[in-house]
C-alpha cells in the first residue's frame, strides 16, 4: 500500500543510507530536501540493485540473469525520465515503484533535467555487462554516469529558485554537470581509494578501475583483488597511483567550487563545500604518500 505522502519512501531510503550527500542536503529547506531525497533515492535503488543483487551473484548466475538485469536498468531509466518530464506514475508492477512515485512528485514542484538519470543508466548498464575498463579514458566515460551525473543533480537542486510559474528551476544556466564534473570525479576517486580494500574483498567485479592500473602492479583485476587482501604494500601502491591520477582534477575542482560560490546563494554554496571539502582533505592525505 502506497503512503499518502509520495516522498515518504524516498526520505526513508535517503536517511537510511547515511550518505555524506544526504547529511549535506539536510541543510536545505524542507521542499528542496524532499526533492533531493526523491532524486537521491531513485538513483540509490538502481545502484543497489546492480551492486547488491546482480553483481553479488555467482558468475554462472550473472551470465544467466544478465539480459533481465539490463532490461531492469532500461525500465528504471524510462520510468525515471517519464516521471521527471511528465509526472508519470510508474506501472503497478514496477520494481522501484515507491521511489519512482517520489520522483514523479517532483514534477509539479520543480523542473529537473532528466539527462543525469540517462547517464547513470549508461554506467549501470556497463556494470551489468561487466564490460572491460581498459584505461583511464574508459574510466572517465564511466564516471560521467556513475559520479558526475548524481553530482549534477545535487548542484541543480542547490540552485533551485521559484520561476514565473511558481515551479522551482535552477538558477544555473547550462548543464550542471559542466559546473561540477572535476569535483565529482575527484570525490569519486577518493571514494575508490578509501574503499579499495573492502571492494577487493568482494572480488574484482566492484573494482571500477582501469586494466592498465592493475597491469602496472603486475596483476589483472582478479589477481589484484586476491593479492591485495594480504598485501598492504600492494594496497598502498594502488592508492598512490590512483592519487597521482586524481591530482589532475584538484585545481579544476577548486575552480568549480569557487565559481559555484558566486553562482549559488551563500548558504547553498556552504552546503556544497561542506560536502566536498572533507573529501578534498582526504585526497590530500592520500597524496601525501606519493
Amino acid at each position: 500500500m502506497t503512503s499518502a505522502d509520495p516522498f515518504d519512501a524516498s526520505v526513508r531510503i535517503a536517511r537510511a543510507s547515511k550518505s555524506p550527500m544526504e547529511r549535506a542536503a539536510a541543510g536545505l529547506d524542507p521542499v528542496r530536501y524532499r526533492i533531493f531525497c526523491a532524486a537521491y533515492a531513485s538513483m540509490r535503488v538502481i545502484d543497489d540493485f546492480v551492486d547488491d543483487d546482480f553483481l553479488a551473484g555467482a558468475p554462472d548466475v550473472r551470465a544467466r540473469e544478465r539480459a533481465a538485469a539490463q532490461a531492469t536498468v532500461r525500465q528504471w531509466r524510462d520510468a525515471a525520465v517519464a516521471a521527471l518530464e511528465l509526472g508519470a506514475a510508474p506501472a503497478p508492477d514496477d520494481r522501484f515503484r515507491e521511489t519512482q512515485i517520489g520522483l514523479a512528485a517532483i514534477q509539479p514542484l520543480a523542473s529537473l533535467d532528466p539527462d543525469p538519470w540517462r547517464r547513470l543508466a549508461g554506467a549501470m548498464s556497463r556494470d551489468v555487462a561487466e564490460a572491460p575498463m581498459a584505461d583511464w579514458p574508459a574510466f572517465l566515460d564511466y564516471a560521467e554516469g556513475a559520479s558526475a551525473a548524481p553530482a549534477a543533480v545535487f548542484v541543480d537542486i542547490l540552485g533551485l529558485t521559484p520561476g514565473p510559474d511558481g515551479r522551482l528551476r535552477s538558477r544555473l544556466p547550462g548543464a550542471a554537470v559542466d559546473r561540477i564534473r572535476n569535483s565529482a570525479i575527484l570525490l569519486y576517486l577518493v571514494h575508490i581509494m578509501r574503499d579499495l580494500a573492502a571492494d577487493a574483498a568482494k572480488g574484482d567485479v566492484l573494482l571500477t578501475l582501469p586494466a592498465t592500473l592493475f597491469q602496472e602492479l603486475g596483476h589483472d583485476g582478479e589477481g589484484f583483488a586476491a593479492a591485495v587482501r594480504d598485501d598492504p604494500d600492494l594496497l598502498a601502491a594502488a592508492r598512490a597511483r590512483i592519487a597521482d591520477y586524481a591530482g589532475r582534477f584538484l585545481l579544476p575542482a577548486l575552480g568549480e567550487l569557487a565559481a559555484l560560490d558566486q553562482a549559488l546563494d551563500p548558504a547553498d554554496a556552504a552546503i556544497l563545500r561542506g560536502l566536498c571539502e572533507p573529501y578534498i582533505a582526504r585526497y590530500e592525505e592520500f597524496a601525501a604518500d606519493l
